[in-house]
């Protein structure tokens, strides 16, 4: 396709038709209230924290409390209100299975809406990009703290920092999106002949 027949399609959501505008922005607000009960359940089954995230993700050893194992272990009074969340590798496995494909289909209607908002190449590019970046490194991270434990601090900061880099590009487009579609003059309805 021809460089001003691409420039033509891109851009041109603020000055759709209002059930267009209003499809995406009920979509938008719609996936911002998945997208807190997912915070939610990252909170109270893993963690925001690092140490924490790969706590939940790595092997149990034979010798843990956790499985039952007799013999003392020296715990500290933290540890008393820490609840011990274990993610085992089968579901892991099925999270990535469900998660993965979500993300994957999010980030693409993500992309779709960021090419129709006004926006220059370099931003719409970084934006699409990150929008399938930020799974990629959350479930690689996820992935990385369970498979290899030793590093897994690491491997749960990736994940942490991909799952916020999801979150950074959601507000972004929802903001961009209210603004341009709603608070912007260019976002008019167009006469219905």
């Amino acid at each position: 396709m021809p460089e001003a027949e691409t420039s033509a399609i891109l851009g041109r959501l603020p000055r759709g038709p209002f059930e267009l505008r209003l499809a995406v922005t009920l979509f938008l607000l719609l996936l911002g209230v998945a997208d807190l009960f997912g915070a939610w359940q990252v909170k109270n089954f893993s963690s925001f924290s690092p140490p924490e995230v790969a706590r939940s993700l790595a092997p149990r050893t034979s010798a843990s409390p956790a499985d039952g194992a007799g013999g003392e272990h020296p715990i500290s009074l933290t540890d008393l209100d820490r609840d011990n969340h274990h993610i085992e590798g089968e579901l892991l496995v099925q999270d990535t299975h469900v998660h993965v494909p979500a993300y994957d289909l999010c980030a693409l209607a993500l992309a779709a809406i960021v090419l129709g908002l006004e926006l220059g190449s370099r931003l719409r590019s970084g934006l699409i990009f990150l929008a399938f970046a930020a799974p990629a490194a959350d479930f690689v991270g996820l992935w990385g703290a369970r498979l290899a434990p030793s590093w897994g601090v690491g491997w749960a900061t990736l994940a942490v920092a991909g799952g916020l880099a999801m979150g950074l590009v959601y507000l972004v487009v929802l903001v961009l999106t209210l603004k341009q579609c709603w608070f912007s003059r260019s976002a008019k309805e167009p006469s219905h002949g």
